[in-house]
């Protein structure tokens, strides 16, 4: 459905006591990274679940998602630039929503149409505080939406949902949101697909040992710690690698030009984006998952690498504690020594590689789809019931 059939979709709703759900879908428009992740697979099991409330997906470009559901519905521009996405979500998805009779507005990337009609319901889904606790990581477009926008989408929301507790922390110090306001639903843990194999790739052929970091590449994620940790486990008498799973970021230029001047540069590998039916093999073959950020509002790749049995190090910073639990070992981001002597240790022993893949498999018990599904559909009722 585009934006211009919007007539017929009005006229299919049934019972008056269904619910009609409009959901910003942006992320799904693009390559996924963190929220178009998130998003894909808490829609999917929504979509599962509920076949009772009327959902609408909004987004400025073409939706990346399969409907499976009668009762959802894809409401699609035809600007397909990323910078005109927010003028898109601000002015033209108000008009949408009034003409559709929306009951709630569901945003899942801390940004709501600020011109809604005051009668729709609101639901806003905050991930980080990225924008307040390291904005110098951030490219600028972003930074200045992240300003403009949050605050007030906050003020205007009638629920907040956090996907951890430190990011609730996070809302309540920066923005003093009342926490009754505020519920925390972790996420579940990103499915790969069936037919991953061992195979990565034709033209690509991993190392046979390798610590793996995966994450967009930017200066939060701490690389240029990891790269100077790398050296001191001296990988040339190991025969160990690093290999470097993301899209380019912010910033990331330096970082290419550091390691094609490395005297390691040939230790050093950079695949680039992974498609998700590549990137289980990269987790099952690695020595160790290495995310030493300096903040995350929750970090999948701590949970991807857990339920692929990898050992996992991560910063003790942020949310990554919470998430990690006992089940990884925990750093000091910001020391090279802590991050060396935590890879120096997972790639000499055996049997600390085995404890911490038995215990990453019982973490994860904690992160379900189902569970957040749930959770969420709940909070949809509850906040239109308000």
């Amino acid at each position: 459905m585009s934006a211009t059939d919007i007539k017929v979709a009005a006229g299919t709703r049934g019972n008056d006591c269904d619910m009609r759900i409009g959901i910003d879908v942006r992320p799904l428009s693009y390559q996924l990274t963190g929220i178009g992740v998130y998003l894909k697979y808490l829609l999917e099991e929504i979509q599962r679940k509920d076949h009772i409330n009327h959902y609408y997906l909004f987004s400025n470009a073409p939706i990346n998602f399969d409907l499976k559901n009668p009762k959802w519905s894809k409401i699609e521009g035809r600007l397909e630039r990323k910078l005109i996405s927010t003028l898109w979500i601000q002015f033209r998805v108000p008009l949408i929503v009034s003409r559709l009779s929306i009951d709630l507005f569901w945003s899942p990337r801390h940004h709501l149409p600020l011109f809604l009609p005051p009668r729709v319901k609101t639901v806003l889904t905050v991930h980080d505080l990225v924008h307040r606790v390291y904005p110098g990581t951030m490219a600028l477009p972003n930074l200045l939406a992240e300003r403009l926008f949050m605050r007030w989408s906050l003020l205007r929301s009638d629920c907040v949902i956090a996907i951890s507790r430190s990011t609730v922390l996070g809302i309540q110090n920066f923005y003093g949101v009342c926490p009754d306001k505020i519920d925390t639903i972790y996420p579940g843990i990103p499915a790969f697909p069936t037919n991953s194999g061992d195979d990565v790739d034709r033209n690509r052929t991993l190392p046979s040992k390798y610590f793996l970091f995966v994450g967009t590449l930017d200066p939060r994620k701490n690389l240029d710690r990891l790269f100077k940790a790398f050296e001191l486990i001296n990988p040339q008498n190991h025969g160990v690698h690093l290999v470097i799973v993301g899209a380019t970021g912010w910033k990331s230029k330096a970082l290419h030009r550091m390691i094609e001047m490395h005297p390691l540069k040939h230790h050093v590998h950079f695949p680039g984006y992974v498609p998700r039916d590549k990137l289980a093999t990269y987790y099952k073959k690695a020595l160790c998952l290495i995310f030493p950020s300096l903040y995350e509002g929750f970090g999948f790749p701590i949970i991807e690498a857990m339920s692929c049995g990898t050992p996992v190090i991560t910063s003790n910073t942020s949310s990554m504690p919470e998430v990690a639990g006992d089940a990884a070992l925990l750093v000091d981001p910001y020391s090279v020594n802590a991050l060396a002597k935590a890879m120096y240790d997972v790639m000499n022993s055996k049997n600390l590689r085995k404890h911490l893949a038995i215990k990453g498999f019982e973490r994860i018990a904690l992160f379900s789809w189902e569970c957040c599904a749930a959770e969420t559909i709940r909070v949809f009722k509850r906040t239109v019931k308000k």
